[in-house]
């Protein structure tokens, strides 16, 4: 892709990365493979199933995963939080939950460019891209999956989008303080 396109993330990566903690009483038991078809309903409870991909892993990856299908807004997001903290989440936590959600925009725009990509074909940069939401929504009914290589590139491209956007939020910059300010 061309660096107009990736140097803005790449960018970002090195700035949350020198910042993003990795801290021992994060480090829990992670799926780090949560989608719809790993989430199974028998009408009283959930059963998370395929636990191959898991391992030790910061808590957040996973409640970023699932919040891409689960929260549509900041009230999703805080009752999301706050039920699985069993508590009113404090400023940190939302931007440790934030940039975690940014960094796995950035890497599902990597990854799942590199799984699309046809070695034949160079990746259609004027590509139809649906909105976040809509994607997520598709897939969590059943009715897009992510087996089709044309999926995949339009997956890939849906992160980079949402990243895009995000990069120039303010709710980004004050994530990224509060932080770095934290430690």
């Amino acid at each position: 892709m061309p660096d107009d396109i990736t140097a803005k993330l790449f960018d970002f990566y090195t700035r949350v990365k020198s910042i993003y903690p990795r801290n021992a009483e994060d480090m829990v038991g992670c799926h780090n493979d949560l989608k719809p078809e790993n989430t199974l309903f028998d009408d009283e409870r959930v059963w998370l199933v395929d636990w191959e991909a898991a391992f030790l892993n910061d808590r957040y990856l996973d409640l970023a995963i699932m919040a891409n299908f689960l929260v549509k807004n900041e009230d999703d997001e805080k009752i999301y939080l706050d039920t699985y903290f069993g508590q009113k989440t404090t400023e940190y936590q939302h931007a440790r939950f934030f940039l975690m959600r940014q960094i796995l925009h950035l890497f599902y725009f990597v990854v799942f460019t590199i799984v699309g990509k046809t070695p034949d074909k160079p990746i259609d940069q004027d590509m139809p891209v649906p909105g976040f939401r809509e994607f997520h929504d598709l897939i969590w009914t059943g009715k897009l999956s992510l087996a089709d290589m044309g999926n995949r590139l339009q997956y890939a491209q849906v992160h980079r989008e949402q990243l895009q956007h995000n990069l120039k939020s303010k709710k980004l910059d004050d994530s990224l303080q509060v932080v770095a300010n934290y430690h």
